[in-house]
């Protein structure tokens, strides 16, 4: 999943689009370097940013959807929003996409009922008070239980990297990232997992290191938590995630071959 963040303060300077033209431009080289899904934005969430009004992350974004509309049909969008208000506009103009809520329905009790009316995917963020894996899994059987009563078919989690848990918390979580999530019946997990930490702060702080230097350090954790069970990785870099990917999946067949 490809970044594209139409705002003007979002911590990683190099995500941000300031035109539908420079948007278009960004969506195109994602894809071209093999980004499966774009994930765009109008509001940041980064740590003491502020929080535009509903109108001004709409003013950010409706202009860069016309252009995706026109350029990109078909394309597998994101739109990263908490806000039911957007998903409603967004989805006359672009039609399906996914919903990436930094809140799990939690800012506006609007959101869920709508997703579901929409028949939309669900992306579920954990960032409320942290209480180790087993209080994160508890959250996601929640988010899991209520998106099946309102209808979600397709529901995705996110463990919140980033959100509201310390240095210590983040690496705990990537370590014990296969038991946050809940299973059915058949033991099968209930939904996808998406990560990201791209060039966040567990990244670069440890090192003494800037978002800006970040990079290698994000790649090398891309793999741990593939290796953990990471579905989806949210990255402001695509060309090397993927490359991440390809070579994981070469590893995971050798091993299968093997075993």
């Amino acid at each position: 999943m490809g970044i594209v963040n139409c705002t003007p303060d979002s911590f990683y300077a190099a995500s941000r689009s300031n035109s539908p033209l420079q948007t278009v431009q960004k969506i195109r080289n994602a894809l071209e370097e093999g980004a499966e899904i774009i994930d765009i934005g109008g509001c940041s969430t980064r740590p003491g940013a502020d929080i535009p009004s509903c109108e001004e992350e709409w003013a950010r974004l409706e202009p860069s959807l016309k252009a995706i509309s026109e350029f990109f049909p078909g394309l597998r969008l994101s739109i990263d929003t908490f806000r039911p208000q957007i998903v409603e506009r967004a989805y006359r103009i672009t039609g399906p996409f996914w919903v990436n809520d930094i809140s799990a329905g939690s800012f506006d009790k609007e959101m869920v009922p709508l997703v579901a009316q929409l028949g939309l995917p669900w992306i579920a963020m954990h960032q409320v008070s942290y209480e180790g894996p087993a209080g994160v899994k508890r959250f996601f059987q929640e988010k899991y239980e209520e998106a099946e009563k309102a209808g979600i078919k397709d529901l995705v989690l996110d463990p919140g990297f980033g959100f509201n848990k310390t240095m210590e918390q983040h690496y705990e979580l990537m370590e014990h990232l296969p038991e946050i999530v809940p299973v059915n019946n058949g033991g099968e997990p209930v939904a996808p997992l998406l990560v990201g930490i791209s060039r966040k702060r567990m990244t670069y702080l440890p090192l003494g290191l800037t978002p800006d230097h970040a990079l290698l350090s994000t790649t090398a954790l891309h793999l741990h938590l593939l290796y953990k069970g990471a579905g989806i990785l949210r990255v402001h870099d695509v060309a090397p995630a993927v490359q991440m990917v390809r070579l994981y999946k070469k590893l995971r067949t050798f091993v299968k071959s093997t075993s």
